[in-house]
């Protein structure tokens, strides 16, 4: 007997060794003394137990742990707690796989990783009522989180506490917290006498929040064991967008959707009722019949079609195929609305067992990404009488969802930014990976996106390896082994800086779509740090200016052109790349209101750019010009000197050399008219262009100039492709003179170019050189004459669709 007692003794020793605490037995800890003097919201975090996971690992840092521990949260103040919310700063990466009676506030599913800390919030219990009003009842001012999870790194005997615990709620401050044994630590959160609460009608819920989209949860009818729920969102913010939005919920106590109107599940699924609790409670319903049965339906709008449909439609603002579009656009379209049967199982079987359900979601196609808040009890919302009396009807129920929008992270885009300028060749595309990089074994995700031609912007990104390899050759740039990754964005957009001249500049924008959806009524918003103020014009979308939103330009195409159309296939699709939809504009910007800008140094490129509320990825760096630097030959300085020194011999030679000094005419292109432009692609191409040119020449010299009768010839891409006659005139000394005439360009010489089509469709811009020599007579003071030259040199950029024309002017003078 003995024997027998002592093997179940050495048994029972080696079960309690397997249970794996690294650390001795301690007694669950006495509720701590400061509880009694704390006058506000008691929080602890007590750490119970964890057990070593497998694998076994040498390295500490790298062994896993199952932990359980307890937060408490006690109201021991005199007002009541609304919708609690707590901050655990959990710091040894951490995964949380459950946490009863609470749920994490940004509705992430379990498993969770909170290595940063995580924010919890009440479910069921959100409101912690005082012990005053409840007679101490801890039900009713307490809740205990029992959280369960991983956690790595923590060597025994040492014991993984979170960094800080404290209440996140408005008004509340805390102190650090402080740690009475080894395996608990507590902190008293107090009112801050200096909290101002906003003055609003006083009422036993919260008042409604702010945030980018808003969503409603109305009950609007109850039963014993079913309600009548209505779902309204909003979208509040002027960049915000949902596009076919797919939004998600968790069901916390077994309730399913029997039937909707303005909106369907995306799977009608009835088995986990009929094998479930509700299937044993309804034991008569024809669950054919359900809706959905799933813990996290997935809910989406119907189309536009269903909307005066008597079943399942018929309801305001359904039905609107899942856009959500931004006030700014339209406010009847920022609102969508769609209501919902929802049964009930025990023992939540009366009119009052009314819970939300938690952990919201909401997605859409190309979209912002929402951050979505717990459920908050508000004011129950207010209905006009739907039988058109002036009276108003209240829910019987509300709770108030907040979701707001999300930058994203690095390589977590869904568009991208490629910027190019007029004084610089190559285009600096799409930042590599920009979207995400699915498979990088063939390329290498690290490397810096290579510089583009122009043209290489409208082919697929597989089609423009070549194009890159070949540019860089010809620009002497590095080729890096492996090549770099693509972009992966659905949606490119190009920023280039078309043309700077003395009272202004412009800029061309350029959408790309390489999805094969449509996006209708898209939008697209800039912000511009320095040039916001010099905003002009924008000549085929619609612009508007939001100050108050980050000197953010808003821009949407104009009606009958808000569709950017999906990729279609090239003109021979066996051989051709795919072609990806396309709207383009150009956008005029002064100087007069931002003096000292900058262009080529970044002041004309934007610092955000969002597409469809989403925020593109932008490149790391600016098109560097080489059209500003003055450049310094040291052989022109020593004939310079030798020059002057021989002048400089006899009295003479310092007047003449004084007085005869050529200074460089200003040149000034005032705004060049179009007296005819037809440009047709099919069925064959055909192009007439007629220009008036008028140049202001300002003479600085105290001589004037006499010139002959010339030719002023024109370029595109090194061909000559016009002649304009110029005749002979004279430029008045320390004066202005204007030199007028008519060019017919040469359409032949022009169409055979190969970069004429790429320029004209695809960039949207021709840009053209005149050159001009004035041969001539300089007299100074009616007294000395000799002969000079006057070279001038301008460059034209003719904008294909606004039919407007750019130029930048130069001229030297010598005799």
């Amino acid at each position: 007997m003995n024997t027998a007692l002592g093997v179940l003794t050495f048994v029972f020793f080696l079960l309690s060794l397997s249970k794996s605490q690294d650390y001795e037995d301690e007694k669950p800890a006495a509720p701590p003394p400061e509880v009694e003097s704390c006058n506000g919201i008691f929080l602890s975090y007590d750490f119970n137990s964890r057990t070593k996971l497998y694998p076994r690992v040498k390295n500490a840092t790298a062994q896993a742990w199952a932990f359980n521990a307890t937060a408490t949260i006690l109201n021991t103040g005199t007002l009541e707690l609304k919708a609690w919310k707590m901050f655990i700063g959990f710091q040894h990466e951490e995964i949380l796989v459950g946490a009863g009676g609470a749920v994490l506030i940004d509705g992430d599913d379990f498993p969770a990783p909170v290595g940063n800390g995580s924010y919890f919030s009440g479910s069921p219990l959100a409101d912690l009522k005082t012990a005053i009003d409840t007679a101490g009842d801890l039900s009713q001012i307490q809740v205990q989180i029992q959280i369960s999870g991983t956690q790595f790194g923590v060597k025994p005997p040492g014991i993984p506490m979170p960094k800080t615990i404290r209440l996140v709620n408005d008004g509340y401050t805390c102190p650090a917290p402080r740690r009475r044994v080894k395996k608990s630590v507590y902190v008293c959160c107090v009112r801050n006498p200096k909290f101002k609460v906003a003055k609003t009608t006083k009422t036993k819920f919260l008042p409604r929040q702010k945030g980018d989209l808003t969503i409603a949860y109305d009950v609007i009818q109850a039963y014993e064991n079913n309600y009548l729920a209505q779902v309204t969102m909003e979208n509040k913010s002027p960049l915000g967008r949902l596009d076919h939005w797919n939004l998600t919920w968790e069901w916390m106590r077994g309730e399913f959707i029997s039937t909707m109107r303005g909106a369907y599940t995306r799977k009608i699924e009835y088995a986990e009722c009929i094998y479930g609790v509700a299937g044993k409670y309804y034991g008569g319903m024809d669950f054919s019949m359900v809706m959905n049965c799933q813990k996290r339906p997935v809910i989406a709008d119907l189309p536009l079609e269903r909307a005066n449909d008597t079943k399942v439609g018929k309801l305001p603002f359904c039905c609107r195929n899942g856009s959500l579009l931004p006030p700014i656009m339209d406010p009847s379209k920022s609102k969508s609305v769609f209501q919902l049967q929802v049964f009930k199982i025990p023992p939540d079987l009366n009119r009052t067992a009314l819970y939300p359900p938690e952990k919201w979601k909401i997605t859409g196609v190309l979209n912002p990404d929402y951050k979505c808040g717990p459920p908050i009890r508000v004011d129950p919302t207010e209905f006009p009488d739907p039988s058109g009396l002036e009276a108003i009807s209240t829910a019987i129920a509300t709770w108030q969802i907040v979701c707001n929008i999300t930058r994203p992270t690095k390589r977590n885009s869904r568009c991208c930014v490629s910027f190019s300028a007029y004084y610089n060749d190559s285009v600096i595309p799409c930042n590599t990976c920009a979207c995400g990089c699915d498979d990088d074994d063939k390329c290498n995700p690290a490397a810096q996106a290579m510089f583009l031609p122009a043209e290489a912007l409208l082919v697929p990104f597989e089609n423009r390896i070549q194009k890159s390899i070949a540019w860089a050759k010809i620009k002497h740039l590095h080729i890096p082994k492996p090549l770099p990754c693509g972009d992966n964005c659905g949606v490119s957009i190009n920023w280039h800086v078309n043309s700077d001249y003395k009272s202004g500049w412009t800029a061309r924008i350029t959408l790309f779509n390489w999805e094969e959806i449509v996006f209708e009524n898209w939008f697209t918003a800039i912000q511009m740090k320095k040039a916001y103020r010099g905003y002009e014009n924008v000549y085929s979308f619609n612009g508007t200016l939001i100050p108050g939103l980050n000197n953010t330009i808003f821009f949407q195409g104009l009606k009958g052109l808000n569709f950017l159309v999906g990729k279609t296939n090239g003109s021979s699709p066996r051989n051709d790349p795919k072609v990806p939809g396309k709207q383009q504009s150009v956008i005029s910007f002064t100087k007069g209101k931002t003096p000292g800008i900058k262009l080529a140094k970044g002041d004309g490129f934007p610092s955000r750019v969002f597409f469809n509320g989403e925020e593109c990825s932008l490149p790391t760096q600016f098109p560097i010009g080489n059209g500003n630097r003055c450049h310094v030959h040291l052989v022109e300085v020593i004939l310079l000197i030798l020059v002057t020194l021989l002048l400089l011999q006899n009295h003479h030679g310092q007047v003449v050399l004084f007085l005869i000094k050529p200074k460089e005419p200003k040149i000034v292109a005032q705004p060049v008219s179009m007296a005819g432009f037809k440009l047709e692609v099919f069925p064959a191409v055909e192009l007439n262009i007629t220009l008036g040119i008028l140049v202001t020449v300002d003479n600085r010299n105290y001589g004037s100039f006499k010139y002959r009768n010339t030719t002023a010839y024109i370029s595109y891409r090194g061909d000559v492709v016009a002649e304009a006659p110029i005749r002979d005139d004279t430029i008045p000394a320390r004066g202005k003179h204007n030199i007028s005439t008519t060019v017919n360009l040469i359409p032949d010489k022009l169409v055979k170019n190969p970069y004429f089509l790429v320029d004209a469709v695809v960039t949207g811009v021709l840009n053209f050189t005149s050159t001009t020599t004035l041969h001539g007579k300089v007299s100074l003071f009616k007294l000395l004459k000799m002969k000079g030259t006057s070279f001038c040199t301008c460059n034209i950029s003719i904008f294909v669709l606004p039919k407007t024309v750019d130029s930048v002017c130069k001229a030297k003078f010598t005799l």
